[in-house]
This record gives C-alpha cells, structure tokens and sequence, in this order.
C-alpha cells in the first residue's frame, strides 16, 4: 500500500469491545485492541493516502444465529453492512480514523467526549484522594465538554494543566533517576537524527495568506507589495520562511526520533531563529533538510534543536532552528547547553528608539491558521478552554510576524533584501483582539526587540533582534542589468531586426514599452522598445521620456511567452504578466513577438 501510495482498510470491532459485555472479557479485549491498532494504523498511513476505519456491526452470523431468533438474524443479515464496508474502501472515500456502528440498515458514528475535568493539586503539594473525593462532581460533569480525536488534543490539556501549576513551565514530578551515562546514550541515537525530506511548495495565493495572518493591509500602502500579486516588487515577507519550513513541527514527524522514551506531544515552541541567504521567490517548490542538532537537559523538560535547511533550485534560501519544549520530560541527567544554539539576547537598558503598534483582529488566529497550523488551541474554544485559556489564543509564530514586519517597517522601508536574521523567545500567549506593540532599539545594524500586549504590559516575546544587511551590500548584490538573461538575447534580435522593418512596425504601433524583467522575484533589467519615433530603436534601460504601456514579468516566463508556450493574456489574469500604463497597446506586440521577429 505503502508502494502504490494507496490504501484502504477496515477492522472489524464490536459492541463488546466498546461498551462490555458479560462473559465476554477475552473478546471484548480482542475486539477493542483491534480499535486501538486501527486508530494507530490510521495515523502512521496517513501520509501515503492509506486510510483505516473501524466497524462495530450488529449482524446475524453462524456465531449469533444459535442465540437470536431466525427474524432477528435475517433482519440485521450482512448485506446491510457490507455497503458501509465498500465505501469506505472506495478510493474517494476521504474517512480516516473512525468508528461506526452499523446494522439492520442503520449507521452511526461514534466519537468520545471527556469532562472539563479538575485540577486538585498545587505547586509542591501532594495529591491526595481525599482532593479527588473533593473534586468529584466537577471530574465528571460534562457540561461543556470536549470531543478529543488526537491525542495532542488529549494531551495538551496536562501540558496547560502543567504550566498553570508552575509559571515556570516546570513541575516537581519526582524525576526519576536516571543517571547520566543513560542520558548520554539515551539522546546519542537521536541527535544527528535526520527527519524525512520533504518538499515545501506555493504560490503568490500562500505568500499573499501569510501576509494577511500577520497583519499586511491595505491601509498601509507599503504594504501592497506582499499582499497584491500585480505589484511590480510583489515580494514574500521574509518571515513566511518559517510556514515552508515547519512540516516537522506541526506534521508529528518528530515522534519518530529514535532512542526517546519521552512523550513527544507534550511540546511547546519556546525558542524560534531564521536566516535568510536570499529573499524568498515569490513562488516555488523548495526542498527542505530537517536534522536533530541537539538535546537539551533543562530538568523540568527536555529542548530539542530542529534545524531545518530550506534550498530553492539547489541553493540554500533560508535556515531555522525550532526550539522545542518538552514539559515534563528532564532532569535525567543530560546537558543544559550547547554551542548549537541560536543563542536569545536580552534587549538595552534604556527607553526603545522606537515603538510600533497594530491591534490585532478577532479572527486573527483563523487567519492564520490557514498557512498550515491547523492546533484546535488556536480556533475551538472548548479546546482552548479545556487548556486553561479563556478563549482560543494567538499562534505565536503569528505574534512573531507582526513583530519582524514593524521592525522591517520601520528600519528597512519594507525592502526584504536587506533582512538577513531573526531570533526569538516565546514569553506569553496573546488573545486575537489585543494590541500587539513592538519596542525597538537600533545598534548597528542589529535591531533589538520586544513585544508586549498594549492593553496589559505583559511581554509576548522577549530576548529578541532582527539583523539587518546594509544597504550598500544590498545594493553590491543586486544582479547587473541584464546579465546572465535569456531575454537579453531575444531584445538584441529585436533591434537588429528593426534595422530593416522597424519604419514599417513603428507606423503600425506606434508606442513606447518599456519591459521590467524579474529574476527571484526582484527586477534584474529594463528594456524600452520605441516604436513611436522614426524606424523604432530597443535599448536596455527605462525609458528616454515616458512609456506608453510597462510590462513586468520573470526572464522565464518572457521566454515562454516568446516561444508560445504561455498565453500572454491568460499569464496577466493569474498575475504572472503585469502591465500599467496603455494596457490595450499590449495586444500590437504580437507584431513584434510574432509578425517580424518570427522568434
């Protein structure tokens, strides 16, 4: 299955399994642990389009019809099961991961619930049944209850539970006593571990969303470049090299480290870093390397470094290291520091040199959560209520957007070529709604940073900076006008093919164009094509006067449009072609393009 990236399976459970049956006990155990491997296998299968479901039919079979009147067993015969069995084994049958009780023409889905539940103990305080008995009615009240399908959901509420008791992340859990020399070969098979590659593709549709989560808008007018499509610099925000770099954090692929016997979904993001080499494309499929550079003994939890390497057409782009948290899961002894750490700065002690704010929207986190990030915690208030918060909270790594956007505002004039690196540390949660203000202080060319919530104080993240390139690298690094171009080829034939028809093409056109060549989403040459003025000239450069119609598009896709491989008209409609000025003089290319140059 696994081969042909294609499968379906179904289990067979029953009713003794779910619910008990009296005399039962070895085939009730049987027929839930096939729910269990069911809901296991539905999981791990996922990923190669391998779907499993579990049935628990009421059917008349040999085994019941000794024990069932003869109607009963032809009523509830199998033929009124089977038909459950061949859709969910029908390739376009999407169900993965459920339970369904079926019989006599009837089915019906089955899911769990669990109370709100009661937390009975307090910091560095014993548990005691007699807090149990106390808190009993609550334990099993199940008003506004939860229905858990993973367990992340399940849990993430102990995780939140954990961070409630101690505001320090950390319980007193009576680590056990492992030695060190256990965790020493404990994390040996783990560090250097190297996740499943993977591939990390987009449009200007996900470039565009991502903006949108963090906060672009149209109310600021610079920020038209990361959020329309037909801007002449439409550009990625520099942060969005996170959202193609976070399959293995937010994807479950960390559970697959070897040598841990600690609960990997009891994470938490502490700690995030990202570098860029070059600004993001504006589109593309980039391929992306995921290792485990170390492990971290903090005692009341574990730190696993995750750095990720990112490359577009075999160049590195951008590199992140995720730090994760693992509550609960230390003091066995390991290391507490590492040279591989992105290491958090603490900001200056003086007044911020600046402060921007941008209050935050109600549907924020909904927003957001549509560039991948798909935790409950975020949208569904029982969850998050379940969790310990008041309501669904804010990703962090939303907070960590607006934040690199106002310092980017603010200090880059939205250039993101001048972006190299960002470091943050999570300090709190924030509710969609609240004010999000980012104090900055400039020292060279790194910008310190921290972001607090306006209407409380609380800092949100903490220990932060942004380096910044200098303008006079930015500008070295900018690719010569017309180097290395295939269009360059194609405009040097134009001219020297106007030398005997261009009076006869300038009498037909009759207008100016100018061309903005794009390579990686940033112009690399300007062409004028002028074919007003005597028999029409080309020269590289914007044009002498003013140009009737501007085009803006890649090297690659001039070249398609050349060699008629993509349709000029149907590349502007998907944003691919861009053109201002005499948008209708466009259509009298063709007699450039196709008539005379004949290319």
């Amino acid at each position: 299955m696994k081969k042909q990236k294609f499968g379906r399976i179904v289990m067979t459970a029953s009713a003794s399994g779910i619910y008990g049956n009296f005399g039962q006990a070895n085939y009730s155990a049987a027929k839930l642990g096939l729910l269990g491997l069911s809901n296991t296998l539905a999981i791990e299968g996922q990923k190669s389009n391998i779907h499993c479901n579990t049935i628990a039919p009421a059917a008349g079979s040999r085994m019941t019809q000794s024990i069932m009147p003869e109607d009963l067993v032809e009523a509830l015969k199998p033929d009124y099961v089977a038909p459950l069995v061949l859709w969910l084994c029908h390739e376009s049958c999407e169900e993965n991961g459920s339970l369904f009780e079926v019989g006599g023409g009837w089915i019906g889905k089955l899911r769990w619930e669990r109370a709100l539940g009661a937390v009975v103990r307090q910091k560095n305080q014993p548990m005691t049944p007699e807090a149990v008995k106390a808190n009993w009615k609550k334990i099993c009240d199940f008003d506004n209850a939860s229905k858990p399908q993973r367990i992340q959901e399940s849990i993430g509420s102990i995780i939140e539970v954990l961070n409630k008791i101690d505001s320090e992340r950390g319980v007193s859990t009576n680590p056990t006593s492992h030695a060190s020399s256990t965790a020493t070969s404990e994390f040996a098979g783990a560090i250097g571990h190297k996740l499943p590659p993977f591939s990390s593709a987009y449009t200007e549709l996900e470039a565009i969303m991502y903006a949108l989560g963090v906060g672009a808008s149209i109310k600021e007018p610079k920020d038209m470049k990361f959020i329309y499509e037909g801007s002449t610099d439409f550009s990625c925000l520099p942060t969005f090299g996170v959202i193609i770099a976070q399959k293995p954090i937010v994807g479950g692929e960390l559970s697959g480290i070897p040598g841990f016997s600690v609960n990997l979904e009891k994470v938490l993001h502490g700690e995030q870093y990202l570098e860029l080499y070059k600004p993001l494309p504006r589109a593309g499929n980039l391929k992306c390397e995921a290792v485990i550079a170390d492990v971290l003994d903090k005692g009341s939890g574990l730190v696993i470094l995750v750095d990720v390497y990112s490359y577009f057409e075999e160049e590195l782009v951008c590199y992140n290291q995720f730090s994760i948290f693992v509550v609960g899961s230390g003091g066995i002894g390991g290391k507490r520091t590492s040279d591989k750490v992105k290491v958090a700065l603490a900001v200056p002690n003086r007044p911020p040199d600046a402060v921007l704010r941008d209050t935050t929207s109600l549907n924020q986190a909904a927003l957001y959560r549509l560039s991948g990030d798909w935790n409950p915690l975020h949208i569904d208030p029982n969850f998050a209520g379940f969790a310990g918060f008041d309501k669904p909270i804010l990703h962090g790594l939303c907070t960590f957007g607006f934040s690199a956007r106002h310092v980017l505002q603010q200090y880059a004039d939205n250039d993101v070529s001048r972006f190299k690196a960002i470091k943050v540390r999570f300090a709190k949660p924030v509710y969609p709604g609240q004010t999000l203000q980012t104090e900055m202080w400039k020292e060279g060319n790194r910008i310190h940073f921290q972001t607090k919530i306006e209407e409380t104080g609380d800092v949100v993240i903490s220990n932060a900076y942004v380096d910044l390139i200098p303008t006079s690298d930015t500008s070295a690094k900018t690719p010569s006008e017309g180097g290395k171009l295939q269009s360059t080829l194609v405009f040097e034939e134009i001219g020297r093919r106007l030398k005997d028809i261009g009076h006869e093409v300038a009498e037909k056109v009759n207008a100016v164009f100018e061309w903005h060549i794009t390579k990686g989403g940033h112009t690399a040459a300007k062409w004028t094509v002028d074919l007003k003025s005597g028999s029409g000239k080309v020269y590289q450069g914007p044009a002498k006067g003013s140009a009737d119609a501007t085009i803006t598009l890649s090297d690659e896709d001039f070249m398609d449009v050349v060699l008629g491989k993509l349709d000029p008209q149907k590349a502007f409609f998907n944003g691919r072609l861009k053109a201002r000025g005499n948008i209708m003089l466009s259509q009298k290319l063709q007699m450039i393009l196709k008539d005379y140059a004949k290319l």
